[in-house]
This record gives C-alpha cells, structure tokens and sequence, in this order.
C-alpha cells in the first residue's frame, strides 16, 4: 500500500522530524511504499523528503493513505482538506500564540492561525496525539472521541545513547563540588526558561553557591534570547548559566551525562521528548506540572507547582543531595521509559493504522 506522510517541516535533530523518519522507516520494514511531504524541507534533510507539491497528483488516490502530522499552521492544510484518502491526523499541539506576543510576530500569527484551523481536520478518518492532552484538544476541536487515541512518539534513544560522546566537552562540563543542572529544548517564551534561571539565583543565594544551569537547544527567536542573556548578567549569573544553542548528537550525550539534574519550568509541552532522553541516562526529571507533563512523566519525575523560586531550589536541593530519594526517582523513571520502548509503540502505530484500513 502507498502511503503518505505530511508536515510542516522536516528539521534536523526537531523531535517531530525524527518521529515521522521512524514511522518512515517501519512502514518500509512492513512492506508499505512510504512517501514524506514538507513544506519545509531543509537541505542536508533533501533527501528524506519532497516538496508538497508533488503530492498533488495523488490527491485523488482512494486506495492511498494520509498521514497529516499537524503542529503548526502551514498552506499543505489545504492539501489535507482536498485529499480523497483515508486521513490519518497525528496531532503534535501547537503553542498558545499569546507566548510569542513580542518575541516572534511571524510564530505568533502561525500559531493563532493553526489552533484556529484545527477544527478542519475534523474529516479524518482517525486522529491520534502524543499525548492524552493533545487528544482532549482534539475533541474539544470537535472530533468525535472515538475517532481519536494516543499513540506517542518514536524517540531515537538508542542512537543518542549509542552516540559517541565528547572528551574535551566531558573535561570542560565535569567541575568537582558543582552539581549540574540541565534543561533540553527550544529557547522559546513557553519553555519558562527564565523561571530556572531565577530558581539558580534563589539556589546560589540560600543553599549552595556551586550550581550552573546548562540551556541547550536551538534559539529560533533572538529577541527572547537576549532577554534571557540580559537576566543572566543582571542575577549575576554570568559563566553559572551558559545557553549552549543546538548541539550534535555525542555534544547531547555528553550534557545528559554530566548532569545530575533535569529541570523544566515549560508552561506549555505538547509531549517533552528530553524528559524521557533524561530518563534514558539515569538523570532525575524536576519538572512544573503544566500541560502534557504529567501525562509523559506518570508516576516517574518529581512535579512542582507555581513559581515559588525558593521552595523550587529546595526541591532541586533533594534531589541533589538525598541519595535515597534519587534512587527512588530513577527506578520510577526506569520503568516509565519502558512504556515507551519502540515494541510499545510499534504496536500502538499498527492498532491505529489498521483503524484507517491498513493491513
């Protein structure tokens, strides 16, 4: 069977990226022709993907099979709309666009335009989420709820952890006495980065001065990034908090094993991919219960509420320093990272595949 896979963008290291290449890549290993669409492809990506308009002739194909990954408002919506498939809508959130007021016009337009839109994919046939959050979202849209489910993302774990890592960054990142705190993801206003940044401070004020917070991701938005910079030299935190930017594959291996802490004050995730890459490498997951969080962390991570910077420290101070507590933490995060083995998924892709009509 031909099927078909369209999104946004195809985006080197992007979570959704490598999602839809997983899916690529089993529906190849089952037998399936498998196609991927972008609006966006980027260059050394080119290979992986084609333009969307060369899905156009197959728009009227019956006995073809769409497979929409929807996360932000793009013109191929309106491909989805005209196709004649079997639709298979795999919805990844898309950020509130009131947290890109001032930071990012283009995004914030993209974003009010794209939650605005989601009640026109109420024409799938079948409409799975990362996440059970997302899944409300989509029957609040107006998709009955038995036409959706959840199925969460392929995550390429075992490339990052198999990736070779980073001598000279180890030597750089490794200090004796320091405990390391890291955070993985965009540098964008929903990622609250400015809340770890001041839980630091309160940190290094009342507890401990030898703490540094590490901010590694991409900087899609420069004015938002010199917000943070600015803070960080007006708390005094210049050289304790480093925004790192994107990073290869052994250079994010290498963060995740010197950490000895994961933190997240993200006020909106539509599922949190590094919270389980943490989990892979043993490092305990502090996180605000917002959104999808607690649907991707169950029973494993610790969850904190409010912005109560000085009970937050206290909280990373536990887990810093109560061996017993951490132990505890990483064993419940063991057991969670194996709900998401690929076996687990595979399975979940197949149920929702065959919904749509795929044997």
């Amino acid at each position: 069977m031909r099927i078909h896979q369209m999104t946004a963008a195809l985006v080197y290291g992007d979570a959704i990226t490598n999602d839809i290449l997983e899916i690529d890549a089993r529906l190849k290993a089952w037998g399936h022709e498998s196609r991927i669409y972008g609006e966006h492809i980027e260059p050394r990506l080119a290979h992986l993907g084609r333009p969307q308009a060369e899905y156009e002739p197959f728009l009227g194909k019956r006995d073809d099979v769409l497979i929409y990954h929807y996360s932000l408002y793009t013109s191929n919506l309106e491909l989805y709309r005209r196709s004649s498939q079997r639709k298979l809508v795999v919805y990844h959130n898309i950020t509130p666009p009131e947290f890109f007021h001032g930071y990012h016009r283009d995004m914030e337009a993209k974003c009010r335009i794209g939650r605005q839109a989601l009640p026109q994919l109420q024409g799938c046939d079948l409409a799975v989420a990362d996440s059970d959050y997302n899944r409300r979202e989509l029957v609040q849209a107006g998709i009955p709820a038995d036409r959706t489910d959840v199925l969460p993302p392929f995550m390429n774990l075992a490339g990052l952890s198999g990736a070779a890592c980073n001598p000279a960054l180890a030597g750089r990142l490794r200090q004796a006495g320091t405990a390391n705190l890291l955070f993985v993801g965009r540098v964008a206003p929903n990622k609250a980065l400015e809340d770890l940044i001041k839980v630091v401070h309160c940190y290094r004020q009342a507890i401990d001065p030898h703490v540094r917070l590490w901010l590694v991701g991409a900087q899609p938005m420069p004015v938002y990034a010199r917000f943070l910079q600015r803070l960080i030299v007006q708390l005094g935190l210049a050289g304790v908090v480093e925004l790192a930017g994107q990073v290869s594959l052994p250079d994010l291996k290498t963060y995740y094993q010197a950490a000895d802490l994961f933190v997240c004050a993200s006020r909106h995730e539509g599922f949190g991919v590094p919270l389980l890459e943490s989990m892979a490498f043993d490092v305990p997951v502090l996180a605000r219960s917002s959104t999808a969080v607690p649907d991707t962390l169950g029973q494993a991570g610790v969850l904190f509420h409010g912005s109560d910077y000085g009970a937050i420290a206290e909280a990373v101070h536990l887990l810093l320093t109560e061996t017993g507590l951490r132990r505890r933490v990483i064993d419940r995060q063991r057991r969670r990272l194996g709900e998401f083995a690929p076996e687990q998924v595979e399975a979940r892709l197949r149920q929702a595949l065959q919904r749509v009509g795929v044997g």
